[in-house]
């Protein structure tokens, strides 16, 4: 076998996985540099635009903006010093930053990049009576249907009649035409692999917080499983409102639907049709990941550093690209489910009307490749919007965000979503492709708003959450107002104990004055 021929029976996959590990991974980095300059433009600074790629090493006096700051940081991060605290179990503190970075780096193998490619394909098959086995060597990556048959569109052979001034002889051709999908793997249980591969995070956030052997680390993988845990629910099933809508699990087939127009010129993208299950998804997608308003697990000012507190050097350096790894793992699940996907004007197929994820034009699958990364980007721009826009929840208030708020608002939104699925749906025959159509859009529309409504009528009604975050006297404490034995003074807390002792203090009635 030639190497042409070799690279030839490289299964497209196998390319997709190498430039997607590497796009996804190359810009979490520089979603770091991304980071601080939005921090920079939230608070009217300039951000870091100083580190160019001469590194302080070669004559280069242009900076580039500041584009070689992440290069920087991980040399930093590279030779740092290796710490690990005395007393903490040394295979699992090495295991959980690694169980971080493998989850999400895995969950990106299902998201629908580009489509589907239909690839066009001439093998020779003379003096072979049965070649499909042949065929199926020459079309690697084709796709699989449902009902497990490959998705060959057409089979035409062909034959070169012998020359005999030339001294060819006769051979018998055929032209296969076969679809390609232009992601990892295409599961059509895409959805839910992506939720169970993304829950296992949260082990990795336990077990480094027990491996360190510090209270500090511990007490914050706690704060993380209960955050974590407690957001899957309503992320879970606002996920499950658009599956019921389409009837599958398979995201490819979730954004084909959605590349279509309402009255000829709105997009039938799921978030015009149902805001609320997009709202939940993003304020689940941002507490899953750890990330302000929802950063409790790495509270500096309770828990120094939450459950990375012990980590330095490439282990940190993990948990840190793990976190933006899984802001654009969520940012492309998102944009699957909400945005279509690589869906815009101009870039439907041309196969088949009725699954315009198809096409022959291979620029066209680059083009949706691009589309669908800057929609992600988009997304994740919001992560760190919303970082240096809201300031940090409290534990309890985010225990009762979620319990109190988004898992009945979200339990309601699945059930109207399938009684109105339901009545749009009930004459279709089986085996019938399952549309979202305008009359059915506004209704999800409608049912959206007035849950929405009767939510905030409700907040009025319900109870309010028990007062658990109040202030408790602490005997002895320096912050009580104490009577000196044997006066009627008034001993002032230690912050203002310089201002009370500048003060001559007379009868008691004047001292309680001054004391408050």
């Amino acid at each position: 076998m030639t190497m042409p021929d070799f690279i030839e029976r490289i299964p497209p996959w196998v390319w997709i996985t190498i430039v997607a590990h590497l796009v996804v991974l190359g810009t979490v980095a520089y979603l770091i540099l991304l980071e601080r300059k939005v921090a920079s433009w939230v608070q009217d600074r300039i951000g870091p635009n100083r580190v160019g790629f001469d590194f302080g090493i070669l004559p280069i006096k242009f900076h580039f903006w500041g584009l070689g700051q992440p290069l920087a940081d991980g040399l930093k991060f590279i030779f740092k010093e290796d710490y690990r605290p005395k007393g903490a179990d040394m295979v699992l503190f090495t295991i959980a930053p690694a169980i971080m970075i493998i989850v999400v780096i895995v969950s990106i193998a299902v998201i629908p990049w580009g489509g589907v490619w239909t690839r066009m394909v001439t093998v020779d098959v003379t003096d072979l009576p049965g070649y499909s086995d042949v065929i199926r060597q020459h079309t690697p990556g084709v796709r699989i249907l449902p009902d497990g048959k490959e998705d060959y569109l057409g089979v035409r052979p062909w034959t070169i009649e012998a020359d005999p001034s030339r001294g060819t002889p006769r051979r018998e051709m055929v032209d296969v035409a076969y679809n390609v999908p232009f992601q990892i793997a295409n599961l059509n249980i895409g959805v839910l692999f992506i939720l169970a591969v993304l829950s296992l995070a949260v082990y990795g956030v336990v077990v480094g917080g027990w491996a360190s052997n510090n209270k500090y680390s511990f007490l914050g993988g706690l704060r993380a499983t209960a955050n974590m845990i407690s957001y899957e629910i309503p992320l879970g099933l606002a996920i499950l409102s658009i599956v019921v809508m389409f009837g599958t699990l398979d995201l490819g087939e979730i954004v084909e639907k959605q590349a279509h127009y309402w009255a000829g010129f709105i997009p039938a993208w799921n978030v015009f049709c149902h805001p609320l299950a997009f709202f939940l998804f993003l304020v689940c997608i941002h507490a899953e990941a750890n990330r302000a308003p929802f950063d409790i697990a790495e509270a500096e000012q309770e828990l120094v550093g939450g459950y990375h507190t012990e980590y330095s050097s490439m282990r940190f350096a993990l948990f840190f690209l793990a976190e933006y790894a899984s802001m654009s793992t969520t940012s492309a699940v998102c944009v699957a489910l909400f945005f279509g996907g690589w869906h815009l004007p101009g870039l439907g197929g041309n196969v088949d009307p009725n699954h315009p994820a198809v096409t022959t034009s291979f620029g066209i699958v680059l083009l949706r490749c691009l589309v669908f990364f800057l929609k992600t980007l988009a997304i994740v721009f919001v992560f760190m919007w919303t970082r240096w826009s809201l300031p940090r929840f409290r534990f309890d208030q985010i225990m009762m965000v979620a319990w109190r708020a988004l898992i009945p608002i979200s339990l309601a939104m699945l059930m109207v979503t399938a009684v109105i699925v339901y009545f749009f749906n009930r004459h279709r025959a089986p085996g019938d492709p399952v549309w979202v159509d305008g009359r059915m859009a506004v209704a999800l529309l409608v049912s959206g708003a007035a849950l929405t409504l009767l939510t905030m009528l409700a907040s009025l009604v319900v109870p309010p959450a028990p007062a658990t975050n109040r202030r408790v006297r602490v005997p002895n404490s320096r912050f009580n107002r104490t009577p000196l034995p044997g006066s009627g003074t008034t001993r002032a807390p230690m912050l203002n104990r310089a201002a009370a002792e500048s003060v001559t203090v007379g009868p008691p009635e004047q001292a309680a004055r001054v004391g408050s």
